[in-house]
């Protein structure tokens, strides 16, 4: 009688036992097989294990996976998730293979839905973004930088974060393009707020204050991110005269920076505040929820003013107090 041929449940199986092989280098050629599988979605399995056990051996198989993918009907790939896994192993791996990047930052799939057509491959064109800069490819600022004007949002966004991390201060100028120019998707006007404040902090803090003054919300939360001294100042002016709505952004902006005079001004102003931006400052301070000591002095001030409300809102964020 005739072997039984592997079912795609034993392929599956069998590639997640090769992520406890010992030694993980065992695991090697079994891998570089399933990475030419037929079947997009065990390819991917396969490079994520690859990935995880640093089997740099495979970069070349991973390369060959990817390529092989991009010639594939849309409908064998939906959603691009094989290829995403590809790209994130290859990151992982530190691989120099710059022409899969350029290839895969140019990629663009069509997949059919209940309406026109949608472009799925948005994240395997911001990965191939971060995998340009990371692999330090001499001009990558040159190939990103025509992705902030990506339909897809999440390329935006990618390459945003992409060009900062390229650390040169030329690309703050690229993004603050972008910023003026506009979008409609917050993420992505936060991660051009974040790369111009890491690029060319002192140039760029005036033109995100003056974002968060026009009650760009994106900009509070840049300011906090950047973890910058000078974004404190901003932070608490923006706070004295934001509405409520604003203000829980703002103040949650305030908790980011993550220093101690930000977190003992959020301390004063949860002790003197009106109960409802008491509310957002508790709301804001829950971000340091595991800081003990921090939470204590929260239910301390808390406790002190006597407000069931607030007392309620100090539970749901913090969990019960002991006392």
């Amino acid at each position: 009688m005739a072997a039984r041929k592997n079912t795609f449940d034993d392929k599956l199986a069998r590639i997640r036992a090769l992520a406890h092989a010992e030694p993980p280098s065992a695991s090697a050629p079994e891998l570089g097989r399933f990475l030419a599988d037929p079947t997009p979605f065990l390819v991917g399995e396969a490079a994520k294990v690859a990935a995880d056990l640093e089997l740099r051996v495979l970069v070349a198989d991973l390369v060959a996976a990817f390529e092989r993918l991009l010639g594939m009907p849309a409908m064998a790939d939906r959603g691009c998730h094989a290829k995403q896994k590809v790209l994130e192993a290859l990151i992982t791996l530190e691989a120099d293979a710059w022409d899969t990047y350029r290839r895969g930052l140019r990629y663009v799939q069509m997949e059919v839905t209940v309406g026109p057509p949608v472009d799925t491959a948005g994240l395997v064109r911001g990965l191939s973004a971060h995998a340009l800069v990371r692999t330090n490819f001499p001009r990558a600022a040159l190939e990103v930088a025509p992705l902030l004007f990506d339909e897809m949002p999440e390329a935006r966004v990618a390459a945003a974060e992409a060009l900062r991390d390229t650390c040169e201060v030329v690309c703050a100028a690229v993004l603050h393009t972008r910023v003026i120019v506009g979008d409609a998707e917050p993420d992505v006007l936060g991660a051009c707020y974040r790369g111009m404040l890491a690029l060319e902090p002192r140039h760029y803090l005036p033109v995100v204050a003056a974002a968060l003054d026009a009650g760009v919300e994106a900009a509070a939360l840049a300011l906090g991110e950047s973890r910058l001294p000078e974004a404190l100042p901003v932070l608490k002016e923006a706070v004295s005269r934001a509405d409520e709505e604003l203000a829980k952004t703002v103040l949650l902006g305030v908790a980011l920076l993550r220093t101690d005079e930000a977190l003992t001004y959020l301390l004063d102003l949860l002790a003197e505040a009106a109960e409802g931006r008491a509310i957002a400052v508790i709301q804001a301070l829950s971000l340091h929820r595991h800081d003990t000591r921090l939470a204590s002095r929260v239910g301390e001030i808390v406790s002190a003013r006597k407000s069931r409300k607030l007392a309620r809102v100090f539970a749901e964020r913090f969990g019960p107090s002991e006392g």
